[in-house]
């Protein structure tokens, strides 16, 4: 699963403030926040590549979205996803964060006229060995 390209250009400064909203709102189970910035038909996809616990099929619509992010935030003795950076994935505004678990993922906004229209999360170890190669560089001390 890879994005398409953007259709439209976001300047680095905003790309970096709706990946740092979207992050605590999701984080936060805040669906009030998420209904802002989500379109009626927003869609979200997941790749987990077998190996972690991914969405089998894409999640269609603004209440399906956010009744998934609601149900996250309320489950029994998870932790909260840990934002590690924002960054660009593919073009697009996006982050990565450590999840439960300490699971790295990337999550990719496209946006459209003001509202994400779609969300990309990858957590397939396998198409995240580059990203997490950056990050142990970024960070001193890394074993990496």
């Amino acid at each position: 699963m890879r994005p398409p390209p953007p259709r439209y250009a976001i300047a680095d400064a905003e790309a970096e403030r709706i990946a740092q909203a979207f992050f605590a709102a999701s984080r936060d189970g805040n669906t009030q926040a998420l209904g802002a910035m989500l379109a009626q038909d927003v869609v979200l996809h997941s790749d987990g590549g077998g190996r972690v616990i991914a969405f089998r099929n894409p999640i269609t619509g603004l209440a399906r979205v956010l009744r998934l992010y609601a149900g996250l935030r309320r489950k029994p003795g998870a932790e909260p996803a840990r934002l590690l950076r924002p960054m660009l994935i593919d073009g697009l505004p996006g982050f990565a964060s450590l999840d439960r678990g300490e699971v790295l993922q990337t999550t990719a906004l496209a946006v459209e006229d003001g509202r994400i229209r779609a969300i990309y999360i990858m957590r397939n170890p396998d198409k995240l060995r580059h990203v997490a190669r950056i990050l142990a560089q970024e960070t001193p001390g890394s074993p990496h």
